[in-house]
């Protein structure tokens, strides 16, 4: 009897491993494999519940509701799919272009599409490319990080083409299955600009441990006062080594949105095998938009509990430039980021080709830039992750400081900019918006501030400009002057106008390492100059 039983669970076991292995294999060959065309049909009551979500989350932040769809690809048909809106500043409603999470199995068992019971479609309005996903999640698996992977599809909503989008597998327990032997822990999502002492949403696991016991122990460590004794108590409860290669790859990817400079975007999972919670990377649509920026983040500029709690200390210090050594010659490399991004161009532009010249011109411009980021960041991080600590800037008598060292930032490639003279001669740094229009660009300049209160000011003049039409309040209308990641500038320059004065004040709580000033366009038409002679920081 023992015997027949044990065999019975050998025999389950190879079972569930060629399930597995099957599973892998058909989700792999999706990933790699050609675009795939999905077609969602949602009844009308589904799209206005979904309408009615979109309004409440103007006021709110309400409970996902999923509605039922129909998903055909070719002549394969999915019945029964659940279908909810997903993202934050890329949110858009059902009406637009939207971002959707589809769930095959949430309400037929074991209904899967490639082997995935639940995917993602992003409609990835701030990564021309469509690329960063996939590059980014090849670099985090290729380090041993557990990172959804990426591909693409293109989808039509009852007879409505949405166009092109990134597919990206779901965090759930197929996605665990790929990376851990033991899927029956908390995973933990990261929400929306939250930390792990805040109530983060359980998308996995729960029985007895609801009460994120786990989380708290995570954050007790990392909030230890003594630095030895705190590495001793994270090696306890977090994958340290992986936790380095995540926060290292954020860093050298240039995840300004990630969970080391922003608590945002990330998962955790409770390893029951090893007692160790896993950080994964997530959202990773707007990376590589500074190679010039620092590879150990100053202190100021680290927002994760956890990677403060390990970057305060000397040895978490070294350990972290130990690992971001090894990346740079072992994973981050210029022939590996390349020759991913060239596939990748050759399987996307094809299909937008066949979409529309526009977007295929576009994304020609999109991918140019993102090829030329890449390369400059894997040039500079070498130098950046060992250069000594900056100077702090220098003041004369009268509390001013000329600022006269730019570099240039446009991410999406849909900008012009140069120095020359302006309109009257005037020495200036020029930024235009470029035919595709859609123009973020910006000249940028790094400083070392002391604490205190500052004030960014020069002359600036604007010929044609139209606002960016989904453009908010966030950051800034037209053109102007601002700090990188804070604030938005009260100002805006839009239409004609002769020279301007114009001012952004700012504060530094404490004495840091870099602060990062723009001259920026945030346009459908027109351009800007910006006073080069004019350009100071002045001490208030």
């Amino acid at each position: 009897m023992f015997l027949r039983t044990a065999f019975a669970f050998l025999l389950s076991l190879c079972f569930a491993a060629a399930a597995l292995a099957k599973e892998k294999a058909v989700s792999d060959e999706l990933i790699s494999g050609p675009v795939p065309v999905l077609k969602i049909e949602i009844p009308a009551e589904g799209i206005e519940t979904l309408r009615q979500y979109h309004q409440a989350i103007r006021q709110e932040r309400p409970q996902r509701t999923d509605v039922r769809a129909t998903v055909r690809e070719g002549t394969q048909v999915y019945n029964d799919v659940a279908v909810h809106l997903k993202g934050s500043y890329s949110f858009q409603g059902i009406d637009d272009k939207p971002s959707l999470t589809l769930n095959f199995d949430k309400f037929v068992d074991h209904q899967n599409f490639h082997g995935l019971d639940k995917l993602s479609l992003n409609n990835s309005v701030q990564d021309g490319s469509y690329m960063t996903e996939a590059i980014c999640s090849e670099l985090f698996l290729a380090a041993g990080v557990p990172t959804a992977r990426a591909t693409h599809a293109r989808v039509w909503l009852n007879g409505h083409d949405l166009g092109f989008y990134v597919l990206k597998e779901g965090f759930d327990k197929t996605f665990l299955k790929r990376h851990f032997k033991n899927v029956n822990g908390n995973l933990y999502d990261g929400g929306f600009l939250r930390e792990i002492t805040e109530p983060l949403e359980l998308t996995s696991g729960g029985g007895d441990v609801r009460n994120h016991a786990d989380l708290k122990a995570l954050a007790a460590a990392a909030r230890e006062p003594d630095y030895a004794r705190r590495l001793e108590r994270l090696q306890q409860v977090l994958d340290l080594d992986r936790f380095l290669s995540f926060a290292a790859l954020e860093m050298l990817t240039w995840h300004w949105d990630g969970y080391v400079m922003k608590k945002n975007n990330y998962r955790i999972y409770h390893d029951p095998d090893s007692g160790k919670l896993v950080f994964f990377a997530h959202g990773m649509d707007q990376m590589f938009w500074d190679p010039n920026g620092p590879v150990v983040p100053p202190l100021s500029q680290v927002d994760g509990l956890v990677a403060r709690a390990l970057l305060e200390t000397s040895e978490g210090q070294r350990l972290f430039r130990e690992r971001a050594a090894s990346l740079l010659t072992n994973v981050f490399t210029a022939e590996r980021l390349t020759n991913h991004l060239n596939q990748l161009q050759a399987r996307i532009r094809p299909v937008l080709e066949a979409m529309s010249k526009e977007e295929a011109r576009n994304h020609d411009n999109a991918v140019n830039n993102l090829r030329s980021q890449m390369i400059r960041r894997v040039r500079i991080a070498p130098t950046r992750l060992f250069e000594p600590e900056p100077q702090p800037v220098q003041f004369d008598s009268t509390g001013v400081a000329p600022l006269t060292k730019w570099q240039t930032l446009d991410i999406r490639g849909t900008g012009k900019l140069d120095q020359g003279a302006a309109p009257g001669g005037i020495k200036a740094l020029h930024v235009a918006a470029g035919s595709e229009g859609r123009c973020t660009a910006s000249w940028r300049t790094r400083l070392r501030l002391l604490a205190g209160h500052y004030v960014f000011e020069g002359r600036l003049r604007t010929d044609g400009v139209v606002p960016l039409e989904m453009d908010t309040a966030k950051k800034g209308i037209g053109a102007g002057l601002r700090q990188s990641q804070k604030q938005p500038r009260k100002h805006s320059f839009t239409g004609d106008t002769d020279w301007q004065h114009a001012e952004y004040e700012f504060t530094v709580p404490a004495d840091t390492d870099e602060v990062v000033l723009l001259c920026e366009l945030r346009a459908e038409k027109g351009e800007a100059w910006f006073d080069l002679g004019s350009l100071r920081l002045r001490k208030k």
